[in-house]
């Protein structure tokens, strides 16, 4: 998102360094004087300076971030007895946004004078040890001078934590924080010294400046960052590059290491730019405990961070805009600095685009944000003219359409690749006209000098007026980059997740999604192909990690169509169920009791021997199906029984016809009997009044006394039309 050093200064420092450095070792060998004092039995005194690491962590002696794998450490490569030594060790204090510092130097022996300058140190209270205060120490600093006797000396002060921005644009957020302490953890600049030094020798060899960056206690730390609070480290090589991902405790990571991974060898691979960085030092920012000027930040040379909450492969990619950063090597003043952003967004659009994992719309729309004023109407090589953030938006769409003109003149033998790569290889910082000096070389490597002048003068266009350029569609895409690959997606179908059944077949809610035991889960999968070729798919139901259904197949370009998956659930248990890439709960109870709210028969009064139908209301008051049997019962003697199964807040009703007899004794005379049905929690009653004589109880409608085969007639409320259901 933000490329935390376009400053001039900042990319020259190292190189100066130690070309100077160099200078002097060279000097005092080949001129003796000329390079240093000469000292007693035929030595001579040199001397030696590295400047401030930059404001944006670049150190001026060269150090690579952790390059000896020591977990918690950054570290230079060089190594040797000849070397000053100089480390900063970062601890937590008890100050809010602050972070304490130990910087301590092991000199060699050769060693005869050593100054530091402190440039973080925010005015507390030093602690030397070996060090004193130097006659000289100028306003920009604190500057310390060796005692000359202390062999490893040391300087422990405070530095400030927290750095704030104000941000706008596309990948700008809505706090201040670029780098905080939050008193629970802290992510922040490591700190910056500059130092100088004497020393003795017969010319065999110069005496170099290494610096290294620590964390003591729980934390890590690199070349231009550090975090203090516990983590997890994860790491990856390929293609030349190792790339460790700092997870702190306090993140809640959206984008999983090996995604974050994925995004950042895609981006190696397609990005033939120069020399790739031996290592890159990424850090999944906490979100929770700090509010963030920006979404993402590139400090150092291969140094970054990104919010935790940021996904990781689409078109707006900052872990991706942010590596991006770390391959451009180049300066820019002024006119030139639109093309840091511009490049580092079109190609997270791109990136995202050529591996399938955002559609061409998702691409155009990132790129159209540049056609809209106010960003349309700036120059981009003024920036001047720039209300908000033109290099992101316009900068982006007009590095996108010097992309495709390349690729199409030269029959993709040059691109906007091959332009960076022309930068990064400048000698000073580059301007606008720099850019299309590379813009015009680029397209001459395959093209005429005719057409190559002529998108030169359509970038001068685009960059030095406030016209703008216009996406292009799918067929131009294709042109230039080649269809446009397949771009199989996944997505639950508008009633994608049912429960069907004996109790119920609708949709039901979700988070979680409630079943009872003997009910199936049926989830519907729309699969789309909005990329430009035929795509395979391949979708897997698993239930608590095992796979227990799947579906493959092949969808057309501009194609869809929908897989329909189903999982019974006997017992009652949480399962946790996958599908393309949505996640669920599923939780399975028991079925709810049926209550028995009332009883009826069809005639109050009839002749021993006949039969009754006798009907019973049945309800559900509960956020579940319900299920169970019911039993149908004369004079407490039972005569049938009949299931019920009832969706949740339903009603319904259960019948039977039932046979009553007469008195006993074979006497005549009437009888009142009770007929009930009886459920599992409650009962509801009513009498019927049988003349006659007969058989003394009552039998089910197919003669046979008791607990007899029955025919149950069982009418829901939702198949009989008479009651309504409402979902829960």
């Amino acid at each position: 998102m933000t490329r935390s050093g376009s400053d001039p200064a900042v990319r020259s420092l190292l190189a100066v360094s130690l070309v100077a450095v160099l200078l002097v070792a060279a000097l005092g060998v080949a001129g003796g004087a000329a390079g240093g004092d000469r000292g007693a039995a035929g030595e001579t005194t040199f001397h030696g300076s590295v400047g401030p690491a930059s404001f944006d962590g670049d150190e001026t002696a060269g150090t690579a971030g952790a390059a000896d794998g020591e977990r918690g450490t950054g570290t230079s490569q060089v190594g040797d007895s000849d070397a000053i030594r100089l480390r900063n060790e970062l601890f937590a204090t008890e100050e809010a946004g602050t972070v304490g510092v130990t910087t301590r130097a092991e000199l060699p022996d050769r060693v005869t004078e050593f100054r530091v300058t402190l440039l973080s140190a925010n005015g507390d209270a030093v602690e030397a040890d070996g060090f004193e205060r130097a006659d000289d120490a100028g306003t920009d600093g604190s500057t310390w001078a060796w005692d000359g006797e202390t062999r490893n000396p040391s300087l422990t002060y405070a530095t400030d934590a927290n750095d704030t921005v104000e941000e706008a644009g596309p990948l700008g957020a809505r706090g201040s924080y670029r780098f905080v302490d939050t008193g629970e953890w802290a992510l922040v600049r490591t700190p910056r010294t500059s130092a100088s030094w004497s020393y003795t020798g017969q010319y065999d060899g110069q005496v170099r400046l290494t610096r290294e960056n620590a964390v003591d206690g729980e934390g890590v730390a690199s070349q231009a960052m550090a975090f203090i609070g516990p983590y997890e480290e994860h790491v990856r090589e390929a293609d030349g590059q190792r790339y460790r991902l700092i997870v702190p405790a306090a993140a809640d990571l959206e984008a999983t290491p090996e995604e974050v991974f994925g995004v950042f060898e895609s981006a190696s691979t397609a990005l033939q730019v120069g020399a790739r960085d031996e290592t890159v030092f990424a850090v999944a920012a906490p979100t929770d405990g700090a509010e963030w000027g920006v979404r993402g930040l590139q400090i150092g040379d291969a140094d970054v961070w990104v919010r935790d909450t940021e996904p990781a492969g689409t078109a707006d990619d900052v872990w991706t805009h942010e590596y991006v950063h770390t391959r451009q090597a180049y300066r820019a003043d002024a006119s030139g600095r639109w093309i840091t952003e511009a490049s580092a967004t079109y190609y997270a659009a791109l990136f995202a685009l050529d591996r399938g994992d955002a559609d061409f719309e998702a691409f155009e729309r990132t790129l159209a944000r540049g056609e809209r004023d106010p960003d349309a109407s700036a120059v981009l090589a003024d920036p001047g003219t720039w209300e908000r953030n033109p290099d992101y938006t316009k900068g982006a769409l007009v590095a996108g359409e010097i992309d495709r003109r390349l690729r199409v003149a030269t029959g993709g033998s040059a691109s906007l690749a091959t332009v960076l790569r022309d930068l990064n290889a400048a000698d000073g910082p580059i301007t606008n006209e720099d850019v299309l000096d590379a813009v015009e070389a680029a397209a001459a490597e395959g093209a005429d000098a005719e057409t190559a002048a002529e998108i030169r003068a359509e970038a001068e266009r685009l960059t030095t007026t406030r016209e703008t350029a216009e996406t292009w569609d799918r067929a131009a895409h294709a042109e230039a980059f080649g269809e446009t690959p397949a771009q199989v997606g996944y997505a639950l179908a508008d009633d994608g997740v049912r429960a069907t059944g004996e109790y119920r077949d609708r949709p039901v809610a979700r988070d979680p999604v409630e079943l009872v035991a003997g009910e199936t889960l049926a989830v519907a999968v729309d699969v789309a192909n909005t990329g430009g070729v035929a795509g395979e798919y391949d979708l897997a139901l698993t239930v608590d990690g095992e796979a227990v259904e799947s579906r493959s197949g092949t969808v057309d370009a501009g194609a869809e169509t929908t897989e329909r998956f189903e999982h019974s659930f006997a017992e009652p248990g949480e399962h946790a169920v996958r599908i393309a890439g949505e996640r669920m709960t599923v939780v399975v109870s028991e079925p709810a009791p049926p209550s028995v709210r009332g009883v009826s028969t069809g005639a109050d009064r009839v002749t021993a021997g006949e039969s009754v139908r006798v009907v019973a209301t049945v309800e559900n008051d509960a956020k579940l199906p319900a299920g169970g049997d019911v039993e149908f019962r004369v004079d407490g003697q039972t005569v049938g029984t009949a299931p019920v199964r009832l969706d949740a807040d339903d009603k319904g009703t259960v019948a039977r016809n039932v046979t009553l007899g007469g008195s006993s004794g074979g006497i005549g005379g009437d009888r009142t009997v009770t007929v009930s049905v009886v459920g599992p929690a409650d009962e509801a009653s009513t009498t019927v009044t049988v003349e006659g004589d007969g058989p003394l109880g009552g039998a089910t409608d197919d003669g046979v006394p008791g607990f007899g085969p029955v025919a149950a007639v069982v009418a829901l409320g939702a198949a009989a039309g008479l009651f309504g259901r409402r979902d829960p």
